[in-house]
């Protein structure tokens, strides 16, 4: 079969890779594959490409030149042009269903200035999902040609390739080639394995449970194998289950690697690596003179006071009595970590030391609870605690989630016990396909990961903020578990379906149900919002240009206020109001709306929240804001629906207004 190829040990040297200059010139090269790959295609080429963003001025430099298997002529290439601060990428149509197993990415200009962190996605019919094993960092400014064989085979109709450099940097794709083969209908869908996270132990603790999982999209797991692949001799027990047992460890490192075969006989294997330290390793302070922010802080006793390594001063929340204020220190670095000591309540004649708190680790796209980190019902006395977690951590930031209601204190000092070792590189372990209780002092929340959440470290995704109506909650009244009976999008997570399709992360508010605290509003503020947002953006992996939020009745009215939306509009990328009860049109500051997309639902019998009230606001927008159009979308009315939950259940669990809203970039914006 003939295939387009290029000589891949020569690459380097014969491809020189110039920068976005004349227009395009014709010629194509062809390539030898290695015989191991015959039955591969490259099912890229020639195949209609288009781009988020690419370079017209003064040439041009068309995303169809990165698949049309030119690897001569220096100038057929795709380029996106330098200062493009939002989410560059490529999508490839493939014109059909094709298994993906492998990679070339040909970038750069000149030999050099290759692009040097990309990933791949691929698009099932569904969604956009990560392709494992396609990721890149770090890649050399002479590392113009990259081919990677994917960790798994997946089954896609599009290819996207996400440019991830920074602003001031070009993107420049001379060829994109994804080899593959078509599906023969009915084939078989290979499963995948996940053996977990790493972990870590401290000896004389010798043996631990690792615990693995597996999925197989159109069948069931058939079997689970467990080996070790490196490391001291090790006991193992259960190798033929999903959960290993493994004794007899000593110091060192050890590899452990979960296949997984399917009822069709297709495999797929997950390693994960298991540390042990002797207790001889010295284990230091690593969060001595680091950086540490905080919630809220109390006059001069800022956060960074908590590491100083100086017991006679303090951090201080100005939120003490409230659950959910925090205290992150950035180790600035990987450490392995291994527990905690806590010096709380300055008084030493008064001690008031911290009674509830829980520590979580941060290692690249979410906080999460450190085994044996959780402390509760700390005596006032117990000035300083010392926490040794169940199992050691991989973090490169801590955080002390303070949940403390009636009992103040301060910190006086976190130390953090560990010492370093390499950063994570495999998937992120988080909470992902499910919603999570999140305590906040400003407003505690539901929190849902997509399910790809975690398959690449790289990938960026879109953010919703769901506000329910007055009085409405998300979580139970202790805040530790979603509710039954949560509103909005939190509602419509609730079903297994509804959240296997929904590739976005969603922060469902919870109503501030104790009321005013220290003369503060009950109800939602948006400055607080987009505070959290800010927080979000960088605990998570938030695309900054999909931010979305949607509101019911009270939560629509406190979007569309003085304060709302309209001061925001380098911050939001369309708005959802349902069942506004209010009257925007009057707002001041409204007309800022005038090119924000907003889409508006309301029940036909809704005597509160009638439809007059976002048909008078789309009037206005587009009569007396400076121009004779709006961004936005025509109102949807549900007959014969009141102001009731009806609204929001049905105008969430209709697919296009998903279709639209993901559609809405900040970026693409029209003026």
């Amino acid at each position: 079969m003939n295939k387009p190829f290029i000589l891949l040990g020569s690459c380097v040297g014969a491809l020189v890779l110039a920068g976005c200059g004349q227009a395009p010139g014709t010629g194509t090269e062809e390539a030898s594959r290695s015989a191991s790959l015959d039955t591969l295609v490259n099912v890229t080429l020639n195949k209609p490409a288009t781009a988020s963003h690419y370079q017209t001025d003064p040439y041009v430099f068309l995303p169809q030149y990165a698949v049309d298997g030119n690897i001569t002529s220096d100038d057929s290439r795709w380029c996106t042009g330098e200062y493009i601060t939002t989410q560059r990428y490529l999508d490839v149509d493939l014109q059909g269903t094709f298994d993906l197993h492998r990679m070339e990415v040909y970038t750069g200009y000149q030999g050099d200035r290759a692009i040097s962190s990309f990933a791949l996605q691929y698009h099932d019919g569904t969604s956009w999902q990560p392709i494992p094993g396609s990721t890149v960092t770090g890649n050399p400014a002479t590392g113009v040609a990259v081919s990677r064989t994917f960790t798994q085979v997946v089954r896609g109709q599009k290819v996207r390739f996400l440019c991830n450099e920074p602003a001031s940097s070009n993107c420049r794709v001379k060829e994109l080639w994804v080899f593959g083969e078509p599906v023969t209908p009915g084939a078989n869908q290979p499963p995948v394995a996940n053996a977990g996270a790493d972990q870590g132990l401290v000896l004389p603790t010798s043996s631990l449970t690792l615990t693995g999982s597996a999925t197989d999209t159109d069948g069931t797991i058939a079997a689970y194998a467990w080996t070790q692949v490196s490391g001291p001799t090790a006991t193992l027990s259960g190798a033929s289950t999903a959960t290993l047992s493994v004794s007899g460890l000593t110091a060192g490192t050890f590899v452990f690697s979960l296949t997984v075969t399917d009822d069709d006989g297709a495999t797929h294997s997950d390693d994960v690596t298991v540390t042990v330290t002797s207790p001889t390793t010295t284990l230091t302070n690593v969060a001595k003179n680091k950086p540490a922010t905080a919630l809220s802080t109390n006059g001069t006793n800022v956060a960074s006071r908590a590491t100083d390594d100086n017991l006679s001063t303090f951090w201080d929340s100005g939120w003490m009595t409230r659950r959910g204020t925090h205290l992150d220190v950035d180790l600035q670095g990987t450490f392995l970590i291994h527990g905690v000591e806590v010096h709380s309540s300055f008084y030493v004649d008064s001690p008031q030391a911290l009674a509830n708190f829980d520590l979580l680790a941060w290692d690249g796209g979410c906080w999460k609870p450190i085994p044996g980190g959780s402390v509760r019902n700390n005596p006032a006395s117990a000035t300083q605690k010392t926490v040794t977690f169940t199992t050691p951590v991989v973090a490169s930031k801590v955080r002390l989630l303070w949940l403390d209601t009636l009992r103040s204190g301060h910190v006086r000092e976190l130390r953090v016990m560990g010492h370093a070792t390499t950063p994570s590189t495999g998937p992120l372990t988080c909470a992902a396909g499910e919603q999570v209780a999140v305590q906040d002092a400003r407003y505690s929340y539901a929190l849902f990961l997509p399910a790809g959440y975690n398959a690449d470290r790289d990938a960026r995704w879109p953010i919703v903020f769901s506000l329910p109506g007055t009085g409405g909650v998300m979580l139970t009244d202790d805040h530790q578990a979603v509710s039954t009976n949560a509103q909005g999008v939190a509602w419509n997570l609730s079903d297994a379906t509804f959240r296997a399709g929904f590739n976005a992360i969603a922060v469902s508010m919870h109503y501030w149900t104790n009321g005013p605290v220290q003369g503060e509003n009950a109800y939602f503020s948006v400055s607080s919002l987009m505070a959290l947002l800010g927080e979000l953006k960088r605990d998570l992996r938030v695309d900054p240009d999909r931010v979305y939020f949607a509101g019911y009745s009270g939560g629509a009215n406190i979007l569309y206020g003085e304060s709302g939306l309209p001061l925001y509009m380098d911050r939001v990328s369309a708005f959802v109001p349902i069942a506004v009860t209010s009257h925007p049109a009057n707002t001041p500051n409204i007309c800022n709306l005038r090119t924000l997309p907003i889409w508006p639902f309301h029940g036909g019998a809704d005597t509160m929240g009638p439809a007059s009230q976002s048909t008078a606001l789309k009037t206005r927008l587009e009569t007396q804001c400076g121009g004779t159009t709006s961004a936005m979308h025509a109102t949807t009315t549900y007959a014969g629906v009141g102001h009731a939950d009806t609204l929001w259940r049905n105008a969430f669990a209709d697919p296009a207004l998903w279709t639209w809203l993901f559609q809405q970039r900040i970026s693409t914006r029209q003026p």
